[in-house]
């Protein structure tokens, strides 16, 4: 049986996301919304991302979320409850979502899976805001395996640095580069394996003496192939 301090933040969680009843603090109006989040303004966008994330955080520090919009907006959107990798925070994401109340035109989810595959269309620009990028432009380099833990450092290159262009009144640092990064890796290899087998990454945008790459779209491959051996 599940505490009750579970109940209450999860009440909290969902009430304010569903329709309960009349008195909760989300309405009807809200919940769409929330389904049609990116054509909002920016503020208004942005006060609901706060939100969300702040009932999450009341439920259980450390998790976060991720939102796949319908096509046209006529078919349910996702939303996908993550845990970045922490594996000892994974029990708290599914006891969430198999918890989670029935509510039109949503579907929860837990942990973000792969959903690129090796013969899937490269070539379709990921857009992060003022720059684009590619997974078919990308290569990594196995830098280090620790073996005690079964886990790789490696490099990742841009193979056409100049297809990396943003506008000068918006430059791209590198925070920005590195949660990029961090979101295609998660879509090519999944929540889970992506923690589990990549220690750390660095991304280079120019690739001088790089010597030995792979291409990106085959990093899953290696990665079970290591791990078999």
């Amino acid at each position: 049986m599940l505490p009750l301090c579970f109940w209450i933040i999860y009440y909290a969680l969902y009430s304010w996301f569903t329709v309960v009843n009349k008195e909760t603090i989300l309405d009807q109006d809200n919940q769409h919304k929330i389904y049609i989040l990116p054509l909002l303004d920016i503020e208004e966008r942005d006060n609901y991302f706060y939100w969300l994330g702040k009932h999450l955080e009341y439920y259980c520090k450390g998790l976060g979320f991720e939102i796949t919009f319908a096509n046209d907006y006529t078919g349910p959107a996702i939303m996908i409850i993550t845990a970045s990798g922490v594996k000892e925070l994974y029990p708290k994401v599914y006891e969430l979502i198999d918890n989670a109340p029935k509510i039109d035109d949503w579907k929860f989810e837990a942990l973000k899976r792969p959903s690129k595959e090796v013969d899937s269309d490269h070539e379709s620009p990921y857009e992060f805001g003022s720059f684009k990028i590619k997974i078919a432009d990308l290569s990594f380099q196995p830098v280090k395996y620790i073996k005690s833990t079964g886990k790789i450092y490696i490099h990742i290159y841009l193979d056409k640095p100049r297809s990396l262009r943003a506008k000068r009144s918006n430059p791209i640092n590198n925070k920005d580069l590195k949660t990029a990064m961090t979101y295609i890796l998660e879509d090519l290899l999944g929540e889970e394996l992506l923690y589990a087998k990549i220690k750390k990454f660095k991304f280079y945008k120019n690739n001088y003496n790089r010597g030995i790459t792979y291409k990106l779209t085959h990093l899953k491959t290696y990665l079970e192939m290591i791990n078999q051996n």
